[in-house]
């Protein structure tokens, strides 16, 4: 049990902070050095190791980044960007159609991804005109991170809760519409408020078009294959064996070398989740988890969907700043299936886990991408100056998401 502890907390230490003296390592390597740490101590079996790991979850995740990986290949996500810039003449236009363009992209293609792609293209944009592109970095982060709240494929926990929910693809989206559209509309309007001096200073010239060279007929599959995976999702289909079926069926049709769209198959964050799927079952083992589930059930026993709702935002939001929001979804999977109303919880740890990766530079993935790629670029987005911005939009749509959660459940 001590073993097992010690693990963990190593682990998630690791997690959170990556950079020790001497010690180097990315949240995929930090999880798997805990996972084989639980082997190797005893504190779990090998055949236990692997039984704790969730196929469904991974598969699922492989699917939809094969069709993703297509997308990429052939441009889509530079030429969406390029088209939103050529339609924008004004500072706060610009903004406005980052945050929502954005956010769209981000309900269907995982936040992670479109940060990953669009920043670059953003940039290179920007840059001609001379202005100070922070404003914009920050909508698309925070933009990507909101909207992505809307589906099971808008971000890695949404994954997980959409497959241990039992949800369907078309009644989470339903149920998260009000709150990613709230939530767009309030993050935009405190960032245009945040960086009024700078919006009201008019663009010298219109911004200029980005020359993207999009493989069409490549696109188009890609497209057609989401939206018939879609479809089968809304009518019911099994989460997992749709996704995968979809990007088997994207490899064949493609009719393109299959190892460009391979190579861009996040494996890392596979391997990430698979090794953290071990760390938390010898974490179960432990007997904390059974302890941290009876004083959470303690705060909302036969409490209010108010109640509830507060308890479970207040914690995720504090868990998720803390050792990121996927391991924090991770650890209430066998909470919420406890608590009064599970499928208003399982919405609000959706809600919570993803509008808590806007309150620090460090709260989710899709942050540091753009700060990493950006500083790479020559502009550096600075913790606080982030915390500047992060912090009340994070508390405004989270004052937002509850209730529209409640009311609508």
């Amino acid at each position: 049990m001590t073993a097992g502890l010690l693990i963990f907390a190593c682990t998630y230490a690791l997690i959170a902070v990556q950079r020790l003296p001497g010690v180097h390592l990315n949240r995929p390597a930090a999880s798997l050095l805990g996972a084989v740490a639980m082997v190797v101590s005893g504190a779990l079996t090998l055949h236990d190791a692997y039984a704790a790991i969730d196929l469904d979850v991974l598969v699922f995740l492989l699917g939809l980044m094969l069709i993703v990986g297509y997308l990429e290949v052939g441009k889509f996500f530079e030429w969406a960007a390029g088209a939103l810039l050529r339609r924008v003449t004004t500072p706060a236009t610009l903004l406005f159609g980052v945050i929502v363009g954005a956010g769209a992209l981000s309900a269907l293609f995982v936040n992670d991804t479109v940060c990953l792609v669009v920043t670059p293209v953003l940039l290179a944009a920007l840059r001609p005109l001379g202005v100070r592109p922070t404003p914009y970095l920050l909508g698309l982060v925070m933009g990507a991170n909101v909207g992505s709240v809307l589906s099971v494929t808008g971000n890695p926990q949404n994954m997980l809760v959409g497959i241990w929910s039992g949800t369907t693809f078309g009644g989470f989206a339903l149920h998260m519409a009000p709150v990613a559209l709230g939530g767009l509309a309030i993050t935009y309007g405190w960032l245009r408020w945040a960086f009024r001096r700078e919006l009201a200073q008019p663009f010298p010239e219109p911004p200029p078009a980005v020359p993207v060279a999009v493989d069409r007929p490549l696109v188009a599959r890609a497209l057609l294959l989401f939206g018939v995976a879609a479809v089968a999702w809304l009518a019911g289909g099994s989460l997992p064996l749709v996704a995968i079926t979809a990007g088997a069926l994207m490899v064949l049709v493609a009719q393109r070398d299959p190892a460009y769209a391979i190579d861009r198959v996040e494996w890392s964050l596979l391997l990430f989740f698979a090794s953290l799927f071990v760390v938390m079952r010898g974490f179960e083992r432990t007997g904390a988890v059974a302890w941290l589930d009876a004083r959470a059930l303690g705060l909302v026993s036969g409490g209010s969907p108010w109640g509830v709702a507060a308890v479970v935002t207040a914690v995720m939001t504090a868990l998720s700043n803390l050792i990121s929001n996927v391991p924090a979804v991770l650890l209430w999977r066998t909470t919420v299936p406890q608590l009064p109303d599970p499928q208003l919880a399982w919405r609000v740890v959706a809600m919570s886990s993803t509008f808590a990766g806007n309150l620090l530079l460090i709260g989710s993935m899709a942050n540091l991408i753009v700060a990493e790629r950006a500083e790479a670029r020559g502009v550096r987005i600075g913790f606080w100056e982030y915390a500047r911005v992060g912090i009340p939009v994070t508390v405004l749509t989270l004052l937002w998401g509850i209730p529209a959660l409640v009311l609508t459940r």
